[in-house]
C-alpha cells in the first residue's frame, strides 16, 4: 500500500507523492521503538457505547463539589482548565497553583478499589491506562518544573466519611499558597 509523504525537490517547495513500500521502510524501522495502542475494542452494546460517550472531561461532579467547597471557604479567582501542562481542573496562575480533581478509575490510584480493571479486552485497558498515568506524571513533572505547587484530589477522597478530613488538610494549605484567610467556620467548609 502506497503511502503519501511531503518531500522537499531542491527548490524549496513541497508537494506530494506516493512513496513506495521500500522507501517507507526505514521511516517505520525508526518508529518501531515507539510503542502503539492496540485498537479499541469494538463496544459490547448501546448501552456500554452511550456510557463511555458520557464520560466528562470537565465539569464533572467532583469538580463541581470542589468547586463549591472552596467557594464556601473562601478560596475563589481560580481559573478552569488552564492552559499549561496537564490542564489543571483548578488554577491559580497569578500564585502559581494547581489543583487536579483525579476520578480513581482513569487516573489509576493506587490501592483504591474504584481503579478496578475491566475484565474484557484487558490489554487495551492495561496500555490505555498506563499511558495516563505515564502522561500525568509527566504533566506534574512539567508543572512543578515550571514553579507550580501542585496538589491532586481523587474522586475517593470526596466520598462521604473522607470529604470532611480531605478538606480539613488541603484548604489550609491552599489559604497559605494563595495568601488568603479561609472564611467561615471549620465546620461549614
Amino acid at each position: 500500500q502506497a503511502a503519501s509523504r511531503k518531500t522537499a525537490d531542491g527548490t524549496g517547495s513541497s508537494r506530494l507523492r506516493a512513496a513506495s513500500p521500500a522507501q517507507a521502510a526505514p521511516r517505520s524501522q525508526e518508529t518501531a521503538s515507539v510503542r502503539t495502542a492496540p485498537p479499541a475494542p469494538p463496544a459490547t452494546n448501546d448501552a456500554v457505547r452511550a456510557s463511555m460517550k458520557a464520560n466528562k472531561c470537565a465539569n464533572t461532579k467532583p469538580e463541581l463539589l470542589v468547586r463549591m467547597r472552596l467557594r464556601k471557604a473562601g478560596l475563589s479567582g481560580y481559573r478552569l482548565q488552564w492552559k499549561v501542562p496537564g490542564r489543571p481542573d483548578i488554577a491559580w496562575p497569578g500564585k502559581k497553583v494547581a489543583l487536579f480533581v483525579n476520578g480513581c478509575f482513569w487516573h489509576r490510584h493506587k490501592g483504591c478499589k474504584m481503579a478496578s480493571t475491566p475484565k474484557s479486552n484487558v490489554e487495551y485497558w492495561t496500555f490505555k491506562f498506563e499511558r495516563n498515568v505515564e502522561r500525568d506524571k509527566a504533566n506534574l513533572r512539567a508543572l512543578r518544573k515550571q514553579g507550580w505547587r501542585v496538589h491532586v484530589i481523587w474522586e475517593c477522597q470526596l466520598k462521604k466519611g473522607k470529604i470532611d478530613r480531605t478538606f480539613s488538610r488541603l484548604l489550609p494549605k491552599l489559604a497559605e499558597e494563595l495568601g488568603k484567610p479561609l472564611a467561615g467556620r471549620p465546620e461549614e467548609r
